[in-house]
């Protein structure tokens, strides 16, 4: 409510504006009578002109826009005049606040009945009472319903506006018991997965008549919807990560539930999720201890989510990884720094207590044996046979059921491969010294000496080596000769002889391959012969299908065989004749036999691209001749009762 100037304030207020006001007065007098002076008649007529409007006009402003006066902050109420009072009242009410206003009320309410302001100033009360309960009313729709409540109830009781606070506080509080019934309705919808009747309900928020409940309470209740849904597709996102199974989705799904905030609708559900993952990971967890795998347990534990697993769980998985990690180096300080972890191990009620004494029992005998392979490694160390042998008597002592039985068994055999190398090699270096010389006897004696090596022995398979290579010196040196009589035989081209001779040397013998090799390739020489002759036999008949037989037996002769290089002085013979038969087919229009006696000319031979050019001139020729549609304008021939014949091409 816009508050009016105060008209009704008493001469004794305005004597300050007056004042001021006549001092303006004289100062422009003076400066107007200089003028006057100058231009008597124009000045005049401007004078009176401004006069009228001037006057009016600053009485308007002065009474419309007083001033502040500083003397109510000044003035001492008790002997105050009810104008001053009523004045400095109204100016206290323009600042629109609960105090203000309340102020202004007191600086008024004292007025006697009989008072001429009287009922001016009641006016006033009531208005600004009405403005207090305005701004309650505000204080409310901003959502401070205790702050409305109180600044309401600060409203004078002799006041006519204070019969309304009761009431309006009354709405006020049954418009918010309203609002925070809808409100909880929502809450318990979401938390129910209802997101329908949560939606619905919302909505009824915006029937309640005040804007902190159809804004900011409306606002807040979608976006918990939204909240809730994007929590629950988040869920069900982590529930699918969890189906797939394995240790990286196991803990991408905790990861997923753990984002859930208590306060969350979705809390529950995700602590179920967190749960289900939780007894996933344990059960893995067993198996990598079943298993033995510390390795892989000790990268599982440390991925572990803090918080998910209890401390006494975590520790042990820790403790059992980090002292089996130790214990599979394989080391002496490793097995000893494992004992030493899991020696803490002594909770009897924990899960895995068991399994710890008895991994301690099997590291301890495994120390034992450590020791001993040590001590044998050092005796062995030398290289010379007795400690070998030494040290071989130590490790036996490693029992089968000890965890390093197997580590004792490969020193043992190594060190015995040391013994027997030392034992037998100066056996077969007296051997190769034997066979250096080439002799056929000496290369025996030196077979008869390597076969001194046992099959078990460490140098057996370089003896074998040995002695195969000299058997090979010996069968050469035997079979040589028969070989090189069977390539005599073969060079005077008495393939057969040479045949018989080389089947001498037997599969197996050292020159057995290059025999078979050879007698293949005077086969050969036999059948190419065979080939050659047998084909001039049919190309001697001069017909198209024998020549056609006589190229293709030609054909099979390898170029590197004697008869190879007659190979293709017939072949060109032989197709030029056929494609001369060809052609001869062709002259009496034979065009399809003719063809196909053309293309019996194989690629290699020099006839073979004009019996190409050939066939493509006959299948020309064998095609029919397009048809010609008849002029229509050319005259017709005279029906003669017979068609003429067609012309050949």
């Amino acid at each position: 409510m816009s508050i009016q100037p105060p008209q009704l304030a008493s001469v004794k207020a305005l004597r300050p504006l007056k004042s001021k006001a006549q001092g303006l007065g004289q100062r422009v007098w003076l400066s107007l009578r200089e003028r006057a002076e100058r231009y008597p008649l124009q000045f005049w007529a401007v004078v009176l002109i401004l006069a009228s409007t001037g006057v009016g006009f600053g009485a308007t402003t002065l009474l419309l826009k007083l001033p502040k006066s500083p003397q109510c902050s000044r003035m001492f109420w008790p002997v105050a005049s009810a104008s001053m009072r009523l004045y400095c009242a109204q100016l206290a009410a323009e600042e629109k606040t609960v105090d203000s206003l309340l102020q202004a009320i007191k600086l008024v309410a004292g007025l006697s009945p009989s008072h001429p302001l009287y009922a001016e100033a009641n006016r006033k009360i009531e208005d600004w009472a009405e403005d207090i309960l305005d701004l309650a009313e505000e204080t409310y729709q901003e959502g401070k319903l205790q702050d409305a409540i109180a600044i309401a109830r600060r409203i004078p009781d002799h006041v006519e506006a204070y019969k309304v606070v009761e009431e309006r506080i009354a709405q006020w509080q049954e418009t918010w018991a309203k609002g925070e019934e809808i409100y909880a309705e929502v809450e318990a919808d979401l938390r129910k997965t209802r997101w329908n009747d949560a939606f619905r309900n919302a909505v009824r928020l915006l029937n309640l008549d005040n804007r902190y409940w159809e804004t900011v309470k409306y606002d807040e209740a979608i976006k918990n919807i939204q909240i809730a849904q994007e929590e629950s597709a988040k869920l069900n996102t982590a529930f699918r990560i969890l189906r797939r199974g394995g240790l990286d989705n196991w803990l991408k799904a905790i990861e997923e539930g753990q984002k859930i905030p208590k306060q969350s609708y979705a809390y529950e559900e995700a602590q179920n999720l967190i749960s289900q993952a939780k007894e996933k990971l344990t059960g893995y967890v067993n198996d990598l201890i079943d298993d033995r795998d510390w390795q892989t347990l000790n990268t599982v534990v440390s991925r572990l989510p803090e918080g998910v697993f209890g401390a006494e769980d975590a520790n042990d998985w820790q403790l059992l990884a980090t002292a089996g990690s130790e214990a599979q180096l394989g080391s002496l300080e490793g097995i000893q720094t494992a004992i030493s972890s899991l020696e803490r191990f002594t909770d009897q009620t924990r899960p895995h207590y068991e399994l710890a004494q008895t991994l301690l029992q099997g590291w301890r005998s495994e120390e034992t044996a450590l020791s001993q392979l040590a001590k044998a490694r050092d005796t062995a160390a030398s290289g010379n046979i007795g400690d070998l042998n030494s040290a071989i008597a130590q490790a036996q002592q490693i029992a089968p059921d000890n965890p390093r039985y197997q580590d004792a068994r490969r020193d043992i055999a190594n060190w015995t491969k040391q013994v027997q190398i030392s034992e037998d090699r100066p056996l077969l270096s007296r051997a190769r010294e034997m066979a250096a010389s080439g002799a056929v006897g000496d290369l025996e004696q030196a077979i008869q000496q390597a076969k001194a090596i046992g099959e078990n022995r460490a140098l057996y398979n370089e003896a074998r080596q040995e002695i195969q290579e000299w058997r090979s010196l010996v069968q050469k040196q035997e079979d040589q000769p028969i070989l090189d009589q069977a390539q005599a035989l073969a060079n005077s081209q008495n393939y057969s002889a040479a045949i018989s001779a080389a089947q001498q040397i037997q599969s197996g013998r050292a020159l057995s391959r290059e025999a078979q090799r050879k007698i293949r390739g005077w086969r050969q020489e036999i059948q190419s012969q065979k080939n050659l002759q047998q084909a001039y036999a049919l190309a001697a008949s001069r017909g198209a299908d024998a020549l056609s037989q006589a190229i293709s037996l030609v054909r099979q002769i390898p170029y590197d065989t004697e008869a190879g290089s007659q190979r293709i002085q017939a072949l060109n013979s032989w197709s030029y004749q056929l494609l001369s038969i060809a052609q001869e087919k062709a002259s009496i229009s034979a065009f399809s036999e003719a063809i196909r006696l053309a293309r019996l000319i194989p690629r290699e031979s020099a006839a073979y691209s004009a019996a190409q050019d050939l066939v493509q001139e006959w299948r020309a020729l064998m095609e029919p001749a397009p048809q010609v549609a008849p002029d229509a304008s050319a005259p017709l021939a005279p029906e003669t009762g017979y068609e003429p014949e067609p012309t050949l091409p």
